[in-house]
């Protein structure tokens, strides 16, 4: 019998993953146009991520719960990671998070080739 999940995860997809310095303010602008803000930066699991860049995103500081979002450039990889046994808040956000990180991500990606008219 296999134990269940504790967590799931929502990705936000990158086709040109920007780099750390480009990745920190998109970050930071989602996370105000949610409602949140950034209670820790470090990163994730170093061996099995090395180089990423790891997020805490609270809505209270006095209040329980976080989401938890994960960039890796080197596997142009991004995703939220929500705990099934977080508070209510942490799951009504954290699409809503998600879709910013969506956004500002798909906005600073560079435009494909030109074609002419």
């Amino acid at each position: 019998m296999t134990n269940p999940k504790k967590s799931y995860h929502l990705d936000i997809q990158i086709s040109d993953p920007p780099n750390r310095e480009r990745i920190m303010p998109l970050v930071e602008q989602a996370a105000a146009a949610t409602g949140l803000y950034i209670s820790h930066i470090g990163g994730y699991s170093r061996v099995k991520y090395p180089n990423s860049v790891h997020w805490h995103f609270k809505r209270d500081k006095s209040e329980p719960g976080l989401i938890d979002a994960t960039f890796w450039q080197e596997g142009a990889a991004f995703w939220l990671i929500v705990r099934h046994a977080e508070p209510q808040w942490v799951h009504d956000t954290a699409p809503a998070l998600q879709n910013a990180l969506q956004r500002a991500v798909t906005a600073a990606e560079p435009a494909g080739p030109q074609t002419a008219p």
